[in-house]
């Protein structure tokens, strides 16, 4: 739960590396105990979440009906969704998690063994992170605290800690986006010192062309428009030299932007122009927003900036007002800034915004905030460390508590009221032991860090921040995971359906659908084998069973139809499905 641990310091205080160990004399002993609490601290981060659950509304159900149709029926080409093209987004995560859930499979369920993609995307993101604040603060070693300190402030972020354990492509995006800013900074320092390198081209490339096939074309042109305002804004950067590395990484890019691409287009000329069209220039200018959906409130970015980005955000605007502007000839400031505020810009004049799109800016508002840390008074870093303690301690107070009520009978549910605005009081959460074993062992280790984050000086703050974040996350996904998949997994609601249907179900049935979202034809296409027909008005259909969802409940199709069962997730009375059989066969045509 912490990054520090109470090992000896340097002469600055700054590390706790090997080399510093043996320049005083003393064994790595400290450096092995460092590496084992990171290990612990990356599991309790990286973990609860993953495993246990369906896939939930809103990404998730619908990226996993993506790979279950790769799963069942080997067509890896065209994204599609319960039997509908679903062109949204490129496949690269999708090809990852079909891999995942192939190789766990039986250990894991396909959607569980699916979602360790995002896993496999965060520990090379976070790789990715450590070596970006090596270079921003010219540290050699991982255990350098201000390392581990922008490791803490990047992880610690909101909208990370909530999105990086979701079954989603935006993964995959902020990997291929640190992946990209890194080899960019490299580049750029490499031009500082004279000594250019391909490796960084390559990683600028790999990067770059990853984000294209997460998500399409809107962080790889920010990138190339940073890449231009490095050059224009670093002096020794406006060079052959740096434009023969930014060359190369083009290169390496290409064959992201055209081999799949092409074959799409080989496929299916409407199938790419929706991909290419509507998904990526129609949803910036708005032409497309009302067949695809997802608005822009003008007000997204301003919330995303004032509770998703925390700390970074606050931090980015400390150290600029401190005076960070003035270095904006230096490549750790000119990129992350150009970048950000590109990206802010775009968006904020995009006809689609949501918050999670800030995902990929997290690690620029880091890069740039986190030089305001050291700079901050004393009695302020004491007070984020205590508001951070109370805070997130008084929340992992409640969960505990929240839990144990809600073990018990429904009879006393009446005490966590509160949380039935989310989730069915009537549910009775399992014991597990271990689920409480590691709730348990969260909760223990960040107690015993309580005394321990003053060693961290400047930092303690941020490891404060990070370690009771990680907490609440860490003890609300292993305790009320059961509680939570009971309210939000269409596991419950389709199996019961599939309980009552596999008695009159025959062979070569079909059930049309009338108003079927794009999270829901997915899970009943898992969960029950039903792969859904939608008759989009028509009004008619062969199909002899017939699906309609609420709200804007459509008109059944000509024929006669009895009632057969009515469901919804257990607490969600805003959305129920109802399903009909006809009374008469339908005559063969």
């Amino acid at each position: 739960m912490f990054f520090f641990i109470s090992a000896p310091e340097t002469k600055q205080g700054q590390t706790i590396s090997a080399t510093s160990s043996a320049r005083y004399g003393r064994s790595d002993a400290p450096t092995r105990a460092a590496l084992l609490l990171l290990a612990f601290i990356a599991c309790a981060w990286l973990l609860p979440g993953i495993f246990d659950h369906g896939p939930w509304k809103q990404d998730e159900t619908y990226t996993f009906g993506i790979i279950h149709h790769m799963l069942v029926s080997g067509d890896y080409l065209v994204p599609t969704n319960a039997g509908q093209p679903f062109m949204e987004k490129p496949p690269l995560y999708y090809w990852t998690a079909v891999l995942f859930a192939k190789a766990f499979h039986p250990l894991l369920g396909y959607h569980d063994g699916a979602r360790l993609a995002s896993v496999f995307y965060n520990l090379i993101t976070l790789f990715f992170v450590a070596r970006i604040a090596q270079m921003i603060w010219n540290e050699r070693s991982i255990l350098s605290v201000p390392v581990l300190g922008t490791l803490a402030l990047f992880a610690g972020s909101p909208g990370m800690i909530k999105h990086a354990h979701d079954m989603f492509t935006d993964v995959a995006l902020v990997c291929g986006g640190a992946m990209a800013t890194y080899g960019l900074l490299a580049i750029a320092r490499n031009e500082k010192r004279g000594t250019p390198a391909l490796a960084a081209a390559l990683w600028f490339g790999l990067g770059v062309g990853i984000t294209e096939m997460t998500k399409g074309l809107f962080v790889p042109l920010t990138f190339a428009a940073t890449a231009m305002c490095v050059g224009a804004l670093v002096r020794e950067c406006r060079t052959w030299s740096y434009w023969k590395m930014v060359g190369i990484a083009v290169l390496v890019s290409l064959p992201f932007f055209v081999v799949w691409p092409a074959l799409l287009a080989q496929h299916s000329v409407p199938l790419f122009m929706e991909w290419f069209w509507d998904n990526n220039v129609g949803r910036f200018f708005g032409f497309s927003v009302a067949k695809l959906g997802s608005d822009n409130d003008q007000a997204v970015i301003l919330r995303a900036l004032s509770g998703f980005a925390l700390p970074g955000s606050v931090l980015a605007l400390l150290a600029l007002a401190t005076g960070d502007w003035r270095r904006i000839g230096q490549p750790h400031i000119a990129l992350p800034l150009a970048f950000a505020a590109i990206s802010l810009a775009v968006l904020q004049s995009s006809a689609t915004a949501r918050q999670l799109y800030l995902l990929p800016i997290l690690l620029p508002l880091i890069m740039v905030g986190a030089h305001a840390v050291p700079r901050l008074p004393d009695w302020l870093h004491i007070v984020w460390d205590w508001f951070a303690r109370i805070g997130f301690g008084l929340i992992s107070a409640v969960i505990w508590a929240t839990y144990m009520v809600s073990t018990m009978s429904p009879q006393y549910h009446h005490w966590i009221a509160y949380f039935g605005k989310w989730l069915p009081l009537g549910f009775v959460t399992p014991f597990e032991p271990l689920a409480v074993a590691g709730a348990a062992a969260m909760t223990a280790c960040w107690l015993w860090a309580l005394n321990k984050f003053k060693l961290g000086g400047k930092w303690r703050g941020a490891f404060s921040w990070f370690a009771g974040i990680t907490l609440m996350w860490g003890l609300a996904y292993t305790l009320l995971l059961p509680w939570g998949d009971f309210g939000k997994s269409y596991e419950y609601v389709y199996g019961r359906l599939d309980d009552k249907i596999s008695h009159a179900w025959k062979a070569g049935d079909c059930m049309a659908s009338e108003n079927l979202g794009e999270s829901e034809a997915p899970m009943l296409y898992y969960y029950t084998g039903i792969l859904h027909q939608p008759i989009d008005g028509i009004n008619q259909t062969a199909c002899n069973w017939v699906i309609l969802q609420t709200p804007g409940l459509a008109p059944l199709p000509e024929g006669d139809w009895t009632p057969f069962w009515e469901g919804s997730r257990d607490g969600d009375d805003a959305q129920v499905l109802k399903v009909y059989r006809r009374s008469e066969p339908a005559p063969k045509s």
